[in-house]
């Protein structure tokens, strides 16, 4: 057992100075990356009206980071990964400026904004390791499951913050607006991670990465680990099923519930909301009761809240739906990241992370492109209450076989 157990100690990691710039900077971009998630969505929307576009922007943003996932893996391993952070969000910020220009030039070819979307996903598949990884240099060991929940949540927050200010802007301002708040937002977190100062973790191996090898290593040691094997196999489950409504609300909010720019801000915001709400259960039960017993909770839980989504007749209950779903998706998606945290070795986490998150980028878009392409076909309702069910029913069939018992192994 360790103290982080105890109810007073929930917030642990929040203690360390480093922490703290980092969980603020990540709030902030976070929230700027959800506004023009929103933004972009919505313009692809208004250019085609078509939800496989919508689907197609989504999986077009996403795969190139599954591609580069190994390689920001093998590098975050290998340089320090404060100043590989340092530059990507850096990079990022002047992307999300290019989308600005983009829309207050007049371009209205969804291909164009497709294209930043391709360079935009390129970036984060080098960040998002070490922005992973990074979070193990910040707090000892003893705080890293409650690091890695407050990580979790911060994101959920920015889920619930990001849509709310972004439909907002929106309806104010326009597209080319939102894309500039997302722009601005990265200044704190570069300047948050400049003040951060932490002993350098990473191996200073002199040999250039290599991919190939780097993967191999990584893909052995999930394969020798069954919990971190089966932690990104249910990762994958979820994004495939569960994760795309991200992308799709946009079409509910104008296909289905017909409502306007600032209500679709509250229904894409909902999951974050309730993600929020869950995370004091998550951060003190969490760390009482065992990982497999919050993935048994959570995972199936999460296929019932989509189903309830794609069923619901009125929009309020819809969002009460996603609100649900948000709880649900932070007890399975921070328990299943802290699994791999705790049972992976510190000369490998990188690379291994990166595997994780590759099956989750990969997970994601191919799923929105599907359920978006079902959603012209056979409607949005059907698509995607098709997605919950089988979501539900494959986390049921997990929970009774006990396949989640090895969560659980240190």
């Amino acid at each position: 057992m360790t103290n982080s157990r105890h109810p007073r100690r929930a917030s642990r990691a929040l203690s360390h100075r480093n922490y703290q710039l980092f969980l603020s900077g990540a709030l902030i971009s976070n929230s700027g990356v959800w506004v023009q998630m929103l933004a972009l969505a919505f313009v692809i929307e208004d250019l085609t009206n078509s939800g496989t576009w919508v689907g197609l922007a989504a999986m077009m943003q996403t795969l190139p980071a599954v591609g580069l996932g190994m390689v920001g893996g093998a590098m975050a391993d290998r340089f320090p990964r404060r100043v590989m952070l340092m530059i990507t969000n850096s990079v990022q910020s002047v992307i999300a400026l290019g989308f600005a220009a983009m829309w207050a030039a007049g371009v209205d070819r969804p291909l164009a904004y497709i294209a930043l979307g391709v360079v935009n996903g390129c970036v984060n598949g080098i960040q998002l390791p070490a922005w992973q990884a990074f979070v193990s240099e910040l707090v000892p060991r003893g705080a890293l499951l409650n690091a890695v929940t407050l990580n979790s949540a911060q994101f959920n927050a920015s889920r619930a913050v990001g849509p709310a200010v972004g439909g907002m802007v929106l309806a104010v301002g326009g597209p080319g607006w939102a894309f500039l708040v997302n722009s601005l937002t990265y200044v704190p977190a570069v300047l948050a991670l400049a003040l951060i100062q932490v002993p350098r973790l990473a191996p200073t191996g002199g040999s250039r990465p290599n991919i190939f090898k780097d993967a191999a290593a990584a893909v052995r040691h999930a394969a020798d680990h069954p919990g971190i094997r089966r932690a990104i196999l249910i990762a994958g489950v979820v994004a495939f099923f569960g994760q795309p409504i991200i992308h799709l609300v946009v079409i509910f909010a104008n296909d289905v519930f017909k409502v306007g720019e600032f209500q679709y801000g509250i229904l894409a915001a909902a999951s974050g909301f309730g993600a929020i709400m869950a995370t004091p259960f998550v951060a003190i039960k969490g760390s009482q009761v065992s990982r497999s017993r919050l993935v048994n909770l959570g995972w199936p839980l999460y296929g019932v809240a989509l189903l309830g989504f794609a069923l619901s007749p009125y929009y309020w209950l819809a969002v009460v739906a996603l609100a649900v779903l948000g709880a649900a998706h932070i007890a399975t998606a921070s328990t299943l990241n802290t699994v791999i945290q705790l049972q992976v070795e510190e000369a490998l986490r990188a690379k291994v992370l990166a595997l994780y998150l590759m099956t989750l980028l990969a997970g994601l878009p191919l799923g929105a492109q599907l359920q978006g392409a079902l959603a012209d076909l056979i409607g949005p309702r059907v698509a995607v209450g098709g997605a919950g069910v089988l979501l539900a029913a494959t986390a049921l069939w997990w929970v009774i076989s006990g396949r989640t018992k090895v969560l659980d192994l240190n």
